[in-house]
């Protein structure tokens, strides 16, 4: 028995202690192999000349927008165009119903006529009195020979009296004759006169009333985009209400508020750097075209117009940025690459002595030509990530 109680102690004795060896070499330390340098561009800070700019926000507006409105009040009989279409000049854009005045072309249609028929018969009438006063002309002839002859006999007793009282009366009625000829072709001529006008009235009411037909559709003055439709088909239009307003769409510009205080960095005719994010394409060259010489009591700014370059992209409300262009400063920048978003954080990857990455927070400045104002942060000398900082986290080795 104390021989069997030795062995298994003997056992379990060789036993833990190979279970405690085995525990030391699950624990024992593994080398780790060092890690290569990551390879990303670095860069020094250095203080240098940097484009200095004062910036004024602006709204994008249509040079030209024209206002669309009824010259006659009718019904809206059609509205074929909508908000957003392309309208070319000369096209229908509203179509009122114009009846009445097709009635009233009508009637000076029917007016002209009849006058037209009435001229036609007194031209016959002039005619006729100009005969009866060549008539009545050639009878007073006749009638002035025989009184002559007449009173010669008379004066030599060779004619009676009454006989020469008779060739005197007819000379008379002749001559009265003659006389009321005449007045009837004035009167005539008169009357010639008159229906000439009511021809010429009759003229002016066709034209008139073919003017007011044409109110009846309404075409576009303008080559442009409709921005605003007002009313619908079946309302009524009024003279001078507006129905829709078309923006020309070939023609922009950034009207921006200038502080009072920078008005003397504005002239007509400058060149401005305009940015314009809705539209992306980064900065575009535009041309100040005019400034609005009453300053805003309220904001003490002044509203600066600039012409923008032809862009389909524009559209009138767009946000826009006007940098004007001032005397350049001494700074330090970094490129727009180096620059790191976390949340609401600004930073850049600066490199430290030992040659590892640090997550830095730098307050910016100015962006100019693809480089960013760093206003605090950085200091000269400073090494940074200048690119692929989406590859670089805080801790890593990059030297």
């Amino acid at each position: 028995m104390k021989v069997n109680f030795a062995l298994i102690t003997l056992i379990l004795s060789l036993m833990v202690l190979a279970n405690a060896c085995a525990v030391k070499e699950e624990t024992a330390p593994i080398s780790v192999p060092l890690t290569e340098a990551l390879n990303v561009p670095i860069m020094k800070v250095t203080v240098g000349s940097m484009e200095n700019f004062y910036q004024a926000t602006g709204t994008v507006k249509a040079k030209t927008t024209t206002q669309i409105s009824a010259n006659m009040m009718g019904r809206i009989v059609s509205f074929p165009v909508a908000e957003g279409d392309y309208v070319s000049r000369g096209q229908t854009l509203v179509g009122i119903d114009n009846r009445e005045s097709q009635t009233q072309l009508q009637k000076a249609n029917a007016g002209l006529k009849e006058a037209q028929a009435a001229l036609v018969e007194i031209d016959r009438s002039v005619v006729a009195a100009n005969a009866a006063v060549k008539t009545a002309e050639a009878n007073r002839v006749l009638a002035e020979q025989t009184f002559a002859r007449y009173k010669e006999l008379y004066e030599r007793r060779s004619a009676s009296g009454q006989e020469f009282d008779e060739a005197e009366s007819r000379l008379k009625t002749a001559t009265s004759e003659v006389e009321r000829a005449k007045a009837s072709v004035q009167t005539i001529l008169s009357k010639k006169q008159q229906i000439n006008a009511r021809i010429e009235q009759a003229k002016a009411d066709i034209a008139g009333t073919k003017v007011y037909e044409g109110y009846g559709k309404i075409v576009s003055p303008v080559a442009g985009v409709v921005v605003k439709k007002l009313a619908e088909q079946g309302a009524v239009a009024s003279p001078g209400v507006p129905l829709l307003s078309i923006e020309d769409s070939s023609q922009y510009r950034l009207e921006a508020a200038v502080e009072e205080s920078n008005s003397k960095l504005v002239r007509i005719g400058n060149r401005v750097n305009v940015q314009i994010d809705a539209i992306g394409g980064g900065e575009f060259p535009g041309v100040v075209s005019e400034v609005v010489p009453s300053a805003d009591a309220s904001s003490r700014s002044l509203t600066v117009k600039i012409d923008l370059p032809a862009n389909p992209l524009l559209r009138t409300g767009l946000y826009g940025l006007a940098r004007f262009p001032v005397a350049g400063k001494q700074s330090i920048s970094v490129p727009q690459t180096a620059i790191v978003q976390r949340g609401q954080l600004t930073g850049v990857f600066a490199v430290t002595m030992d040659g590892t990455t640090q997550f830095r927070i730098v307050t910016t400045g100015k962006t100019a030509g693809g480089a960013v104002e760093i206003l605090s942060g950085l200091s000269e000398g400073d090494e940074f990530i200048s690119a692929d900082v989406s590859r670089v986290s805080d801790g890593l080795k990059v030297r």
